[in-house]
């Protein structure tokens, strides 16, 4: 499958350790995002209520909290919900069969996660829309 990678580690942007995986298919459509776009808070509805916006640099309490994409998630009923990011590094093919269970002791911490793909030194944590689609942090 493949997946939007963004790099979490903005210490060291030449060998990121730790990287975000989004999966593709479930992404709509990419658009751009500014910081004005709610990157600060975890989670907002527009005022129309058509819209909910998730950010994660605001969701993993990153010390960056820039987020110039924003990823159309599908799936929900009636509001979109938009995914605000750091930066999309690369495009990653990553065979479902490579991505490692996250252990039970972290869903409360990972809840949003479904598993950790290994890739050298560096670990992609996968997201899981669905969770964020159905309970909004």
């Amino acid at each position: 499958m493949r997946y939007f990678i963004c790099n979490l580690d903005h210490t060291n942007p030449n060998n990121p350790q730790t990287c975000l995986g989004i999966p593709a298919e479930h992404t709509e459509r990419i658009i751009p995002a500014g910081q004005k776009d709610m990157a600060g808070s975890e989670a907002a509805s527009e005022p129309s209520g058509e819209e909910v916006f998730v950010s994660i640099p605001a969701l993993l309490r990153l010390k960056d909290p820039q987020a110039p994409h924003g990823l159309v998630l599908k799936g929900g009923s009636q509001k979109r919900t938009v995914l605000l990011t750091p930066k999309i590094d690369v495009e990653l093919e990553i065979p479902e069969e490579d991505i490692h269970p996250l252990p039970n002791t972290l869903d409360d911490f990972l809840f949003y996660f479904r598993g950790a793909f290994f890739s050298g030194p560096r670990v992609i944590l996968i997201l899981d829309p669905a969770k964020i689609i159905e309970s909004p942090p």
